[in-house]
């Protein structure tokens, strides 16, 4: 008799320490679990909550404002609340909304510094950029994000 491996059938069973896990639910739902697009706004949050602690806190160079930083720590929180938040809605609309309400909130702050001119220390540039480059972060964000 011959062995199935020998006449060319493949063998079905992975090799020892090798197994398949396609479970594509654990990636969208569960808690802290999220995609790369609701990723990306929760990445802009936690960029706006480092310029705040840093460039506010710690330099007293350049703040965010209260609203920003309460959307943004929903937007960090939010995918790790898990059945709390989907209570209410989907995970991917809290973002999406938290994601263009960041969009808004950072057109309003460009137009402030422009109005302004120009920052004066190079902390106030550089928070002012890390802050501008989250906002947009956001905004792609939740421009991908389907709901």
């Amino acid at each position: 008799m011959t062995d199935e491996r020998e006449m060319g059938t493949p063998d079905p069973t992975p090799p020892p320490g090798m197994r398949e896990t396609h479970d594509d639910s654990a990636v969208t739902e569960g808690a802290g679990a999220f995609t790369s697009s609701e990723g990306l706004v929760a990445l802009a949050g936690m960029v706006l909550l480092a310029v705040w602690l840093i460039f506010d806190v710690f330099l007293d160079d350049y703040g965010i404002g209260t609203v920003t930083f309460l959307i943004a720590v929903l937007v960090v929180v939010a995918p790790r609340m898990g059945n709390a938040v989907s209570a209410l809605h989907p995970v991917s609309t809290v973002m999406k909304v938290a994601g263009y309400a960041l969009a808004v909130i950072g057109v309003y702050d460009v137009i402030g510094a422009i109005e302004e001119g120009f920052y004066e220390s190079a902390g106030t540039i550089i928070g002012a950029l890390a802050s501008y480059a989250a906002f947009a972060m956001a905004f792609v964000g939740a421009r991908q994000i389907e709901s």
